[in-house]
Protein backbone atom coordinates (compact mmCIF):
# COMPACT_ATOMS: atom_id res chain seq x y z
CA UNK A 1 0.00 0.00 0.00
CA UNK A 2 1.36 3.39 -0.86
CA UNK A 3 1.19 6.46 1.27
CA UNK A 4 -0.94 8.43 -0.95
CA UNK A 5 -3.37 4.86 -0.59
CA UNK A 6 -2.97 4.48 3.10
CA UNK A 7 -3.76 8.31 3.65
CA UNK A 8 -7.03 7.65 1.78
CA UNK A 9 -7.85 4.90 3.56
CA UNK A 10 -7.56 6.11 7.27
CA UNK A 11 -9.28 9.51 5.89
CA UNK A 12 -12.69 7.53 4.60
CA UNK A 13 -14.85 7.81 7.52
CA UNK A 14 -13.46 11.04 8.84
CA UNK A 15 -15.88 13.96 8.86
CA UNK A 16 -14.85 17.35 7.03
CA UNK A 17 -11.12 15.26 5.77
CA UNK A 18 -12.24 16.46 2.42
CA UNK A 19 -11.25 19.89 3.48
CA UNK A 20 -7.14 19.12 3.72
CA UNK A 21 -4.45 18.19 0.96
CA UNK A 22 -3.13 14.85 -0.08
CA UNK A 23 -0.14 15.96 1.16
CA UNK A 24 -1.38 17.13 4.50
CA UNK A 25 -2.85 13.50 5.51
CA UNK A 26 0.08 11.84 4.23
CA UNK A 27 1.99 14.14 6.95
CA UNK A 28 -0.40 13.12 9.20
CA UNK A 29 -0.42 9.26 8.90
CA UNK A 30 3.03 9.54 8.76
CA UNK A 31 3.00 11.20 11.83
CA UNK A 32 -0.07 8.83 14.09
CA UNK A 33 1.93 5.35 12.10
CA UNK A 34 5.24 6.66 14.37
CA UNK A 35 2.87 6.94 17.54
CA UNK A 36 1.11 3.58 17.04
CA UNK A 37 4.50 1.92 16.39
CA UNK A 38 5.65 3.29 19.97
CA UNK A 39 2.18 2.06 21.44
CA UNK A 40 1.90 -1.05 20.25
CA UNK A 41 5.49 -2.19 20.83
CA UNK A 42 5.48 -0.45 24.32
CA UNK A 43 2.88 -2.09 25.22
CA UNK A 44 4.22 -5.26 24.23
CA UNK A 45 6.92 -4.81 26.32
CA UNK A 46 4.77 -4.68 29.32
CA UNK A 47 3.07 -7.55 29.02
CA UNK A 48 6.32 -9.88 28.23
CA UNK A 49 7.56 -8.17 31.49
CA UNK A 50 4.55 -8.87 33.05
CA UNK A 51 4.37 -12.86 32.00
CA UNK A 52 7.66 -12.91 33.45
CA UNK A 53 6.41 -11.56 36.76
CA UNK A 54 3.02 -13.24 37.12
CA UNK A 55 3.27 -16.47 34.49
CA UNK A 56 6.64 -17.48 34.02
CA UNK A 57 5.27 -21.20 33.54
CA UNK A 58 3.29 -19.93 31.03
CA UNK A 59 6.30 -18.94 29.06
CA UNK A 60 7.86 -22.05 30.13
CA UNK A 61 5.51 -24.26 29.23
CA UNK A 62 4.97 -22.46 25.80
CA UNK A 63 8.82 -23.41 24.88
CA UNK A 64 8.40 -26.68 26.25
CA UNK A 65 5.51 -26.92 22.90
CA UNK A 66 7.33 -25.65 20.50
CA UNK A 67 10.21 -27.55 21.37
CA UNK A 68 8.49 -30.81 20.93
CA UNK A 69 6.66 -29.86 17.94
CA UNK A 70 10.29 -29.05 16.10
CA UNK A 71 11.23 -32.29 16.77
CA UNK A 72 9.14 -33.70 14.19
CA UNK A 73 10.43 -33.80 10.60
CA UNK A 74 11.43 -31.04 8.95
CA UNK A 75 8.68 -30.60 6.22
CA UNK A 76 6.93 -28.02 4.66
CA UNK A 77 3.97 -28.72 6.23
CA UNK A 78 5.32 -29.27 9.33
CA UNK A 79 7.08 -25.84 9.15
CA UNK A 80 3.30 -24.62 7.91
CA UNK A 81 2.00 -26.41 11.31
CA UNK A 82 4.81 -24.56 13.29
CA UNK A 83 3.52 -21.09 11.98
CA UNK A 84 0.07 -22.02 12.59
CA UNK A 85 0.74 -22.34 16.49
CA UNK A 86 2.67 -19.42 16.85
CA UNK A 87 0.11 -17.26 15.47
CA UNK A 88 -2.47 -18.96 17.96
CA UNK A 89 -0.74 -18.62 20.81
CA UNK A 90 1.10 -15.29 20.21
CA UNK A 91 -2.44 -13.83 18.91
CA UNK A 92 -3.81 -12.66 22.63
CA UNK A 93 -0.47 -11.38 23.36
CA UNK A 94 -0.96 -8.81 19.88
CA UNK A 95 -4.87 -8.24 20.33
CA UNK A 96 -4.57 -5.45 22.94
CA UNK A 97 -1.75 -3.62 21.76
CA UNK A 98 -3.18 -3.74 17.90
CA UNK A 99 -6.53 -2.70 19.83
CA UNK A 100 -5.57 0.09 21.80
CA UNK A 101 -2.90 1.48 19.28
CA UNK A 102 -6.38 1.54 16.24
CA UNK A 103 -7.92 3.09 18.83
CA UNK A 104 -5.67 5.94 19.25
CA UNK A 105 -5.49 6.20 15.63
CA UNK A 106 -8.74 7.64 15.04
CA UNK A 107 -8.44 9.80 18.02
CA UNK A 108 -5.33 11.44 16.55
CA UNK A 109 -6.99 11.19 12.93
CA UNK A 110 -10.09 13.61 14.00
CA UNK A 111 -7.78 15.44 16.80
CA UNK A 112 -4.74 16.60 13.82
CA UNK A 113 -7.96 17.26 11.26
CA UNK A 114 -9.68 19.65 13.35
CA UNK A 115 -6.15 21.33 14.57
CA UNK A 116 -5.57 22.26 10.89
CA UNK A 117 -9.34 23.01 10.07
CA UNK A 118 -9.21 25.20 13.60
CA UNK A 119 -6.14 26.94 11.78
CA UNK A 120 -7.29 26.96 8.33
CA UNK A 121 -10.63 28.97 9.48
CA UNK A 122 -9.10 31.07 11.63
CA UNK A 123 -6.69 32.25 9.03
CA UNK A 124 -9.53 33.26 7.23
CA UNK A 125 -10.16 36.24 9.20
CA UNK A 126 -6.09 36.79 9.33
CA UNK A 127 -4.44 39.82 8.04
CA UNK A 128 -1.04 41.48 7.96
CA UNK A 129 1.26 39.97 10.83
CA UNK A 130 0.63 41.74 14.36
CA UNK A 131 2.96 41.92 16.87
CA UNK A 132 2.87 42.40 20.42
CA UNK A 133 3.78 45.73 22.03
CA UNK A 134 4.80 46.56 25.36
CA UNK A 135 3.68 50.08 24.79
CA UNK A 136 -0.15 49.38 24.83
CA UNK A 137 -2.24 50.59 27.92
CA UNK A 138 -3.80 48.50 30.14
CA UNK A 139 -7.33 49.31 28.70
CA UNK A 140 -5.76 47.84 25.17
CA UNK A 141 -4.88 44.50 27.06
CA UNK A 142 -7.39 41.47 27.08
CA UNK A 143 -8.45 40.22 30.28
CA UNK A 144 -8.56 37.06 31.60
CA UNK A 145 -9.98 35.17 35.14
CA UNK A 146 -8.95 31.99 35.09
CA UNK A 147 -5.23 31.27 33.01
CA UNK A 148 -6.13 27.90 31.50
CA UNK A 149 -8.42 29.78 29.13
CA UNK A 150 -5.73 32.35 28.33
CA UNK A 151 -3.79 29.50 27.17
CA UNK A 152 -6.34 28.40 25.22
CA UNK A 153 -6.27 31.85 23.50
CA UNK A 154 -2.41 31.98 22.97
CA UNK A 155 -2.38 29.11 21.29
CA UNK A 156 -4.39 30.03 18.75
CA UNK A 157 -2.82 33.29 18.32
CA UNK A 158 0.79 32.52 18.49
CA UNK A 159 1.06 28.88 17.16
CA UNK A 160 -2.09 28.39 15.39
CA UNK A 161 -2.38 31.64 13.72
CA UNK A 162 1.01 33.11 14.13
CA UNK A 163 0.36 36.48 15.33
CA UNK A 164 1.98 36.80 18.82
CA UNK A 165 5.28 36.59 18.27
CA UNK A 166 8.18 35.68 19.07
CA UNK A 167 6.84 32.39 18.95
CA UNK A 168 7.43 30.50 22.12
CA UNK A 169 9.95 28.26 22.13
CA UNK A 170 11.43 25.94 25.53
CA UNK A 171 14.28 25.22 24.14
CA UNK A 172 15.56 28.60 23.17
CA UNK A 173 13.76 29.99 26.41
CA UNK A 174 15.40 27.10 28.37
CA UNK A 175 19.02 28.26 27.17
CA UNK A 176 18.13 32.01 27.77
CA UNK A 177 16.96 31.41 31.53
CA UNK A 178 18.97 33.18 34.03
CA UNK A 179 17.98 30.88 36.95
CA UNK A 180 18.31 26.88 37.98
CA UNK A 181 18.56 25.36 34.89
CA UNK A 182 15.51 24.13 33.16
CA UNK A 183 14.90 20.32 32.03
CA UNK A 184 13.40 20.19 28.82
CA UNK A 185 12.00 16.70 29.25
CA UNK A 186 10.11 17.47 31.93
CA UNK A 187 6.76 15.82 32.82
CA UNK A 188 5.81 18.03 34.78
CA UNK A 189 5.01 22.04 34.77
CA UNK A 190 7.92 23.99 33.56
CA UNK A 191 7.27 27.08 36.42
CA UNK A 192 9.55 29.35 34.53
CA UNK A 193 7.52 28.79 30.97
CA UNK A 194 4.28 28.95 32.86
CA UNK A 195 4.86 32.07 34.34
CA UNK A 196 6.15 33.83 31.17
CA UNK A 197 2.47 32.96 29.82
CA UNK A 198 0.93 33.97 32.71
CA UNK A 199 2.21 37.44 32.58
CA UNK A 200 2.29 38.07 28.96
CA UNK A 201 -0.07 40.78 27.76
CA UNK A 202 -2.27 40.23 24.95
CA UNK A 203 -3.59 43.34 22.73
CA UNK A 204 -7.67 43.69 22.33
CA UNK A 205 -6.83 43.77 19.21
CA UNK A 206 -6.13 40.35 18.30
CA UNK A 207 -9.33 39.01 19.37
CA UNK A 208 -11.05 39.33 16.76
CA UNK A 209 -8.80 37.05 15.06
CA UNK A 210 -10.04 34.06 17.74
CA UNK A 211 -13.17 32.22 15.62
CA UNK A 212 -12.51 28.60 16.69
CA UNK A 213 -10.42 26.97 20.03
CA UNK A 214 -9.10 23.37 20.20
CA UNK A 215 -8.11 22.43 23.13
CA UNK A 216 -5.69 18.93 22.56
CA UNK A 217 -3.46 17.23 24.66
CA UNK A 218 -1.03 17.27 21.64
CA UNK A 219 -1.41 21.46 21.17
CA UNK A 220 2.10 23.40 20.79
CA UNK A 221 1.62 25.59 23.90
CA UNK A 222 1.41 22.70 26.50
CA UNK A 223 4.19 20.52 24.96
CA UNK A 224 6.33 23.96 25.79
CA UNK A 225 5.10 24.22 29.29
CA UNK A 226 5.18 20.53 30.19
CA UNK A 227 7.36 18.66 27.07
CA UNK A 228 6.85 15.20 27.95
CA UNK A 229 3.13 15.24 29.35
CA UNK A 230 0.90 12.42 28.22
CA UNK A 231 -2.55 14.19 28.04
CA UNK A 232 -3.82 12.55 31.09
CA UNK A 233 -3.91 14.81 33.61
CA UNK A 234 -6.55 17.82 34.42
CA UNK A 235 -3.17 20.57 34.15
CA UNK A 236 -5.13 22.59 31.62
CA UNK A 237 -8.31 21.58 32.07
CA UNK A 238 -10.81 24.77 31.18
CA UNK A 239 -12.98 23.99 34.84
CA UNK A 240 -14.04 27.87 35.05
CA UNK A 241 -14.93 30.53 32.40
CA UNK A 242 -16.38 34.19 32.95
CA UNK A 243 -18.63 35.99 31.22
CA UNK A 244 -16.33 38.75 30.94
CA UNK A 245 -13.42 37.24 29.79
CA UNK A 246 -15.56 34.71 27.00
CA UNK A 247 -16.74 38.37 25.95
CA UNK A 248 -14.00 40.03 25.14
CA UNK A 249 -13.82 37.47 21.95
CA UNK A 250 -17.21 38.73 19.60
CA UNK A 251 -16.59 36.18 16.49
CA UNK A 252 -15.71 33.27 18.61
CA UNK A 253 -18.15 30.68 17.78
CA UNK A 254 -17.21 27.11 18.18
CA UNK A 255 -14.90 25.68 21.30
CA UNK A 256 -13.45 21.86 22.00
CA UNK A 257 -12.22 22.20 25.69
CA UNK A 258 -10.63 19.98 27.94
CA UNK A 259 -12.73 20.10 31.13
CA UNK A 260 -13.62 17.79 34.32
CA UNK A 261 -16.19 20.42 35.08
CA UNK A 262 -17.84 20.67 31.94
CA UNK A 263 -21.57 20.94 32.43
CA UNK A 264 -20.64 24.13 34.39
CA UNK A 265 -18.38 25.53 31.64
CA UNK A 266 -21.02 24.71 29.18
CA UNK A 267 -23.46 26.97 30.96
CA UNK A 268 -21.10 30.19 30.65
CA UNK A 269 -20.21 28.97 26.58
CA UNK A 270 -24.31 28.90 25.81
CA UNK A 271 -24.75 31.83 27.37
CA UNK A 272 -23.05 33.93 24.46
CA UNK A 273 -24.44 31.26 22.33
CA UNK A 274 -21.00 29.62 21.58
CA UNK A 275 -20.90 26.05 20.43
CA UNK A 276 -18.55 24.19 22.64
CA UNK A 277 -18.16 20.67 22.84
CA UNK A 278 -15.85 18.18 25.61
CA UNK A 279 -12.55 16.55 23.81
Amino acid sequence: MTKEERAKKWFSNISGAESISIETKIEICNKVAKKMMIIILGLLTLEFILLFMVGGEIITNTADLFNSILEGRHTRNHYIGVALVGVIVFLPVLVIPLTVAFKYKNKCLKSELAKIVTSMKNSDRKGPPLTSSSKESMGDILYFDNLNFKLAIIQVLMYDLQLLKPEFDIYDFAGQYKGEKIDTDSDTIIEPAMNFFKEMKIPKKFAPYVEMIYMDGGNDLYMNIIPQWDGENESFDLNEITLAELQQFPNLKKATIMSSNFDKVKDVFDAEDIEVEQL
